[in-house]
């Protein structure tokens, strides 16, 4: 069985669909096509983020709670790194 969820903006306008289906019938699909498969072991793999990221993110945390770190608007931060 397969349930189908519409997600509209603000507007009213579909901006995507989301697609449920049972257990069962991902199974089947994942036999006959491989790289679903392939798609969703790749999506399970996860690596423990390094202790010095870790450290140096809540560094970065308590400088902006201290205010010592500049905090700029993203559209500002994609015209400088031209995203």
């Amino acid at each position: 069985m397969m349930n189908l969820q519409y997600i509209s903006d603000g507007s009213g306008q579909t901006k995507a669909v989301q697609l449920q289906i049972a257990i069962e019938d991902w199974n089947l699909l994942k036999k006959k096509y491989k790289e679903f498969e392939e798609e969703e072991l790749a999506a399970n793999i996860s690596e423990p983020i390094p202790e010095w990221q870790v450290e140096l993110g809540k560094r970065e945390l308590n400088n902006i709670a201290e205010g010592t770190t500049e905090l700029i608007e993203w559209s500002e931060a994609k015209k400088q790194f031209k995203l």
